[in-house]
């Protein structure tokens, strides 16, 4: 049996999943052998244990060095993301080496796997690699915890959502906040969590609660003990969001959450309006209109309730998701092969590496600052800090 390395550069949520995805493989194939490794903490063994080499958003050039060693050796080479990192939208620090560190490590890719159809077309094409996979995030039947039946005292909507989706709220919804309160103030509550607008709670007849943002597992567990009864989940239409995935489609059916979701890619993929959730055209109006017509059809709820959990069977099993993911790319599976490596070159990537992040770090602040002064800079650290958390 084949062994599969792991690397990645920081433990994002990304990272998290992406184990979760593999300790669940393992269990159902006792044979599945796998690792994960930061590169910091990369040793040459690590690299002679592995035959598939499977890089988890590899955008920095010391993901090229290493798939170039273990290329060398015979190692099948996985390029894995799940974001567009060659086109981040504006506003978004973009650091040039990064990107150029990003497309060296896809040259050197056997495989490109991604969420995302869009991305794996355009990179296979663009770096010319020889096969890419799509792959859909597994929901294993232990993970799935149904809402519970007896009603809550209010009808709970949560907005979980990152620091950046701030500016969503504040651009859909916070414009119609009054109204919907004129409408159904009194049947609801509203949640955040992970990101804070800025509201006077005073002005709202409704509880409004904010919850910090959460490493996975707390996050899980905090969303099922709130038991939610419905999900907003605005987005904008761009070339960089379309290649995103549904993960809050995902994040939200887990818990029989009904979401509300902008009428747009990519949650069109995996939405049937009025079946599995609510699609929602993205001007303050239609998502007043949505809310306000959720909160007072309890039947359409229930009906949403149903269809999302036999989707998450049906499309989303682990059973499903792996035997996919093992037909499309065998070399998982394959067999074991000892191999000896030189770890000089190793070494020395990982000492360049040290010193480009001390240069990411002088970049982004001088990004930030450029943009906000000291407040752009603070409030980008944060960001940074939100990115190892979900929620």
């Amino acid at each position: 049996m084949a062994n599969v390395l792991c690397i990645y550069e920081n433990k994002i949520s990304t990272v998290s999943l992406t184990e979760n995805f593999f300790e669940e493989t393992a269990n159902y194939d006792n044979n599945f052998n796998y690792r994960f490794v930061s590169i910091l903490k990369l040793k040459k063994s690590d690299l002679e244990y592995c035959d598939v080499l499977y890089m988890i958003r590899p955008n920095n050039h010391v993901f090229g060095r290493i798939a170039k060693i273990a290329k060398k050796s015979g190692i099948t080479v996985v390029y894995y993301i799940d974001d567009d990192l060659l086109h981040l939208p504006l506003g978004i620090v973009d650091i040039p080496w990064r990107k150029k560190g990003a497309s060296i490590a896809a040259k050197e890719s056997d495989i490109i796997v991604s969420s995302s159809q869009y991305i794996c077309d355009s990179y296979r094409k663009k770096f010319n690699i020889s096969r890419s996979v799509t792959i859909d995030t597994a929901v294993p039947s232990k993970d799935i915890k149904p809402h519970l039946n007896e009603k809550n005292d209010r009808i709970k909507i949560v907005y979980a959502a990152g620091i950046a989706h701030k500016e969503l709220f504040d651009k859909y919804i916070k414009p119609v906040l009054k109204d919907i309160d004129i409408y159904c103030g009194k049947k609801i509550s509203l949640t955040f969590m992970g990101v804070h607008p800025e509201l006077n709670e005073a002005d709202y007849s409704f509880p409004i609660i904010y919850i910090d943002s959460l490493p996975l597992s707390e996050y899980r567990k905090r969303i099922e003990q709130e038991n939610f009864d419905i999900g907003l989940a605005p987005l904008v239409t761009n070339d960089f969001t379309k290649c995103k995935y549904y993960n809050k489609f995902i994040e939200y059916a887990m818990f029989g959450i009904v979401g509300l979701y902008s009428d747009t890619e990519p949650y069109t993929f995996v939405v049937n309006d009025k079946e599995n959730g609510i699609l929602v055209g993205n001007s303050p109006k239609n998502w007043l209109n949505a809310i306000c017509s959720v909160v007072n059809n309890e039947e359409l709820v229930k009906k949403c309730r149903n269809n999302i959990y036999n989707t998450l069977k049906e499309r989303f099993d682990q059973t499903i998701i792996t035997n996919s993911l093992f037909q499309n790319i065998p070399e998982l599976i394959g067999i074991h092969k000892d191999k000896r490596l030189s770890g000089i070159l190793l070494s020395f990537a990982k000492t360049q590496y040290r010193f480009s992040r001390f240069a990411d770090w002088i970049y982004k602040f001088g990004f930030y600052y450029k943009k906000e002064g000291f407040k752009g800079v603070i409030s980008g650290i944060k960001r940074k800090l939100h990115s190892y958390r979900v929620g």
